[in-house]
């Protein structure tokens, strides 16, 4: 696929995506664009569709594709540049990886403690950003 349209990355991707799975949408999304490159059906080089078409068609959140979008620049995949988001692979840097990897099993974490203590992950996200939010601003004292 050397210039793939972003419904033909959509259908390519649409069947791997379940819904039912205790994995976040956005890291299955991350997941599967992944196997996609290294399997060469995106080239290096090659335009991905925008976070919102991607998300009109599989059908969920735009966040599930802006995350997904995220962690791949972090471990190398993508470049975001001027006229969108690119496949761009280097060798991602172990230690960002590793890293990931325990947030995202902290997050877990959060939330099962959350939900135990019969709060949402609605509840849990909602305070992660009046956290930010507050660190962001230090005239407000929470």
């Amino acid at each position: 696929m050397t210039d793939p349209s972003g419904a033909e990355v959509g259908r390519s991707l649409a069947p791997h995506i379940d819904r039912g799975s205790d994995r976040p949408l956005s890291r299955q999304i991350a997941d599967r664009l992944w196997v996609e490159v290294i399997s060469g059906a995106l080239e290096t080089g090659i335009r991905l569709p925008t976070v919102r078409q991607l998300a009109i068609d599989l059908g969920t959140h735009p966040k599930a594709v802006q995350r997904a979008y995220d962690e791949l620049e972090r471990l190398g995949v993508v470049t975001v540049r001027p006229g969108g988001t690119f496949v761009s692979l280097t060798i991602p840097d172990e230690g960002a990886r590793d890293r990931l990897n325990r947030l995202e099993q902290m997050s877990r974490d959060a939330l099962r403690e959350a939900e135990a203590l019969g709060f949402t992950p609605e509840d849990l996200i909602d305070m992660l950003q009046e956290l930010r939010a507050a660190r962001r601003d230090p005239t407000n004292s929470k």
